[in-house]
């Protein structure tokens, strides 16, 4: 059995199934549902103008306005966001920052909420079992497990909600989780981006051991303004100081910039974690970490890579290992609609790195250049990326799936209801794409395997 099926057949004996009770609204422009087609490859560092770089092979639409279980949600808020009035009266389906498979299912994890530790205390952390028809270009919610921390592992006081705290529910003032990847005794690591931190629980998301934190690698030590520990200004030695100034100038990490992506080796010894963004007084600032940690000891190897985004503002959102010894690194820049510019997967090795001592990168294939040549969506006014030249010009493309040596599947954040990249002034719906590659992963395996090994960054 291939090591991806056999992984999913372990899941689904282990995991627990609680029948959610979601709502949907149906808006009266109705819903934008579609197949889809795939996604190409090329070698390049950048795809060349006007080239489409994918076909779409399936797509699959959760309406934004998507609800499962009572709010109020976001009372931190009182405004009107893309014809949305917050606080909301339900809790929405939304944030998809992780996936993985289940046999025919998806496990998505959400993040925080509603983007912030401030606006986020009545925000439950879940994640969501999810049924797609890729046929009908729809998904179902079948399942919700909510995180708890009934023996008080996390090293401060939950800032959630009375209604969460009574109960030890986990809320997007306590952790922002944003991957997650299955071991084989059926646990779970999460990255949490607040810290960061690696975050271990069982399959009824009960945490089982306190927060791995995440040690500076030696080599930027001298950008970590005195810590020991990569701390973002929403780190927990930061939460008794009431001026966020305060916190801003002692943490070395940007306000979201923490771990984003998630990966494990193929026999389940390691993981790979991504760093969002760059130190903030690092002078190079499209310098990415990705660090590797080893479960078993709830820590660091000390070793880690650099990693070069394609332009100082770009992000990386997601890491997926594609089960032989690579991993895809998924980079999206801050902007959505027609502005959308860089929202790219490349693939990497450890120890394969060019002569600058960052990690050689192929390009595997480019979202904004997705050829639907089979006429699975169609073009709709106002509307972007859809048609014969289909793109996720999404804010946040944030989750990767390796399927097989041909196949991704690619998930939008849809950072409900502030993103409005699909179309203006409209919340973007969950959309969950399949992307068949034109060319397997073994072409850009062959095209990072020229670079030579060298030491990690330390």
């Amino acid at each position: 059995m291939p090591r991806h099926s056999a992984r999913r057949a372990a899941l689904r004996a282990v995991l627990p199934v609680v029948p959610p009770v979601v709502s949907q609204v149906v808006l009266p422009f109705g819903l934008i549902l579609g197949a889809l087609s795939t996604a190409g490859c090329s070698k390049d560092p950048a795809p060349a103008a006007g080239t489409p770089l994918a076909r779409l092979d399936g797509r699959v639409v959760l309406p934004a306005d998507t609800f499962a279980g009572e709010g109020p949600v976001g009372a931190a808020l009182d405004t009107t966001v893309n014809g949305r009035v917050l606080p909301l009266a339900e809790v929405p389906v939304q944030g998809f920052s992780s996936l993985l498979a289940v046999g025919d299912e998806l496990l998505a994890l959400q993040d925080n909420g509603l983007g912030t530790l401030a606006n986020s205390a009545d925000f439950p952390l879940r994640w969501y079992r999810l049924r797609p028809d890729w046929a009908a270009g729809a998904v179902t919610v079948t399942g919700t497990i909510e995180l708890r921390d009934p023996d008080r592992q996390l090293p401060f006081p939950l800032a959630g909600a009375e209604q969460l705290r009574r109960d030890r529910r986990l809320s997007g003032a306590d952790l922002d989780p944003e991957a997650m990847v299955a071991m084989d005794d059926g646990t779970f690591w999460l990255a949490d981006e607040f810290g960061p931190s690696l975050v271990h629980v069982d399959a009824h998301g009960t945490l089982l051991d306190k927060p791995a934190y995440v040690a500076v690698p030696p080599a930027l030590r001298s950008f970590a303004r005195g810590s020991p520990y990569l701390r973002t200004p929403d780190h927990p030695d930061f939460r008794a100081l009431r001026n966020d100034a305060s916190r801003r100038d002692l943490a070395n990490l940007p306000r979201s910039g923490g771990i984003e992506g998630l990966a494990r080796s193929a026999d389940g010894r390691l993981l790979y974690a991504a760093i969002e963004k760059g130190m903030l007084d690092d002078p190079d600032p499209a310098r990415r970490v990705i660090l590797e940690f080893e479960p078993a000891r709830r820590g660091a190897t000390g070793r880690g890579w650099f990693y070069r985004a394609s332009a100082p503002g770009v992000s990386l959102s997601s890491l997926e290992s594609d089960g032989s010894g690579g991993l895809l690194v998924l980079e999206r820049d801050a902007d959505e609609g027609r502005q959308a510019a860089i929202k790219r997967v490349y693939r990497v090795v450890p120890g394969q790195v060019e002569a600058d001592g960052f990690l050689a990168k192929s390009l595997v294939c480019d979202l904004l250049a997705i050829a639907d040549d089979r006429g699975l969506t169609r073009r709709q006014r106002g509307t972007v990326g859809l048609g014969e030249r289909f793109s996720l010009p999404q804010v946040t493309p944030e989750c990767l799936l390796v399927v097989d040596d041909s196949t991704l599947v690619v998930a939008i954040d849809n950072n409900y209801p502030f993103s409005a990249g699909r179309h203006a002034g409209r919340p973007d719906d969950s959309e969950i794409v399949r992307l068949r590659l034109a060319a397997p992963l073994e072409t850009a395996r062959a095209a990072v395997a020229a670079a030579p090994p060298a030491a990690p960054a330390r």
